[in-house]
């Protein structure tokens, strides 16, 4: 027998979700990171994801600015830096020397890439819309780098351990099955 769930919370039948950690720079050099799980791909000709963020959020603002992001999919290894991009602001403390980081730069947008994590995507925004609380971006992919011993056929291997995020503070990792 099925129960209902209110509404407000009925999102949540769709986690686990793949989560990332979003670079942004605003126009005068200062590189945010936060973490986001409301990402997924639209299109794949032209490549194209969305992203929808907090309205009220720092990273949001940066991306407003300068139009660019990139999206740097994160391993299990990354578990306790992820939790804190989200559960701080940009605004008030410097996330990227806060979670120790390492940042490299992009090719084709002036925000970085996280070294650490398996791969990213360099992002330029084609449309904002304005969703309830949140900004949904729809933004084209300019670049896309993996670490290569990570991602094979086209997939990621069993070892490379990208996070889901489930709710909360609880992650998992997806388990392959052939």
């Amino acid at each position: 027998m099925k129960k209902e769930v209110e509404l407000s919370e009925s999102y949540k039948l769709l986690h686990p979700r793949p989560v990332v950690l979003i670079c942004a720079k605003s126009k005068d050099g200062k590189v945010n990171v936060m973490s986001c799980s409301w990402i997924t791909p639209v299109s794949d000709d032209p490549p194209l994801i969305a992203v929808s963020l907090w309205k009220e959020g720092y990273t949001h603002k940066l991306i407003d600015e300068t139009g660019e992001f990139t999206v740097n999919i994160p391993s299990s290894k990354l578990l306790e830096q992820v939790w804190l991009a989200g559960t701080k602001s940009g605004n008030k403390v410097d996330k990227i020397k806060l979670l120790k980081l390492n940042t490299a730069a992009s090719e084709t947008v002036g925000a970085p890439i996280i070294e650490e994590c398996l791969g990213a995507l360099e992002c330029k925004v084609e449309s904002r819309i304005e969703v309830g609380e949140q900004i949904l971006y729809i933004a084209r992919t300019k670049r896309a780098c993996v670490e290569k011993t990570f991602f094979k056929k086209d997939t990621w291997t069993e070892d490379a351990e990208p996070l889901l995020h489930c709710a909360g503070k609880m992650f998992s990792i997806p388990k392959l099955k052939k």
